[in-house]
C-alpha cells in the first residue's frame, strides 16, 4: 500500500556519497531566486544556475555590439552574450544583471531598465548574512565586494538600496 509518504520521497533527489545519501542540491534554496530569503539553508546566488533553470543560453563573444560592455541580452536570440576572459566578479555580476533584463524582456536599454537590473542584480548577488561577517571588520566597500566576489559598482547599489530604506542591511 502507498502512503502519502512514499509519494513525497519519490519527489526527492538523492546523491549517494559514500554509505551516506544526501538531498540534491536545489535551487530552491539559492538565495534570491523564487522569493527565498537569506538563512542558514541558502546558499549564495549563482547566475549561471539560474540562467539553466530558465533555459537561457549564455554565448561567449568578444564581438558585442557595443564596444565598452561586458554583457548583453539579446531579446531576439533570447541569449545573454559575455566577453570572454572576464574577472569572475565581473562576470558574475554581468549574468546577474542580463539575467534581469531576460525576466523582463527588455528589449532596447534605457536609464530605468538598467536601474532596476542593477538594483535586482545586487539585490541576489549580496547575502546579508554574508554581508554581515564584515562587520566590524572593515568599512572599505571594495575589500568587502572583493570578498562577495561581486563589482564595486553592484556593492554601491546595495549600499544605496540600504541607505534609501529599500532594505535592510542584515
Amino acid at each position: 500500500m502507498s502512503t502519502a509518504f512514499d509519494a513525497w520521497e519519490d519527489d526527492i533527489n538523492i546523491e549517494y556519497l559514500g554509505h551516506l545519501a544526501l538531498p540534491a542540491r536545489s535551487t530552491g534554496y539559492m538565495f534570491g531566486v523564487r522569493g527565498f530569503t537569506d538563512g542558514v539553508c541558502a546558499y549564495d546566488y549563482d547566475p549561471w544556475e539560474h540562467a539553466e533553470m530558465l533555459d537561457l543560453p549564455i554565448v561567449f563573444r568578444d564581438d558585442l555590439p557595443d564596444p565598452a560592455a561586458v554583457a548583453c541580452f539579446s531579446s531576439e536570440h533570447q541569449a545573454i552574450f559575455v566577453r570572454s576572459n572576464l574577472h569572475s566578479a565581473t562576470e558574475r555580476c554581468a549574468l546577474a544583471h542580463e539575467i534581469v533584463h531576460f525576466e523582463h524582456n527588455d528589449v532596447g536599454t534605457n536609464d530605468l531598465q538598467e536601474e532596476r537590473a542593477d538594483r535586482i542584480a545586487a539585490q541576489r548577488l549580496i547575502r546579508p548574512r554574508r554581508l554581515e561577517e564584515f562587520d566590524g571588520l572593515t568599512e572599505d566597500p571594495a575589500v568587502v565586494a572583493l570578498e562577495l566576489n561581486v563589482t564595486e559598482k553592484i556593492m554601491r547599489t546595495y549600499m544605496r538600496l540600504v541607505r534609501n530604506g529599500h532594505i535592510r542591511r542584515y
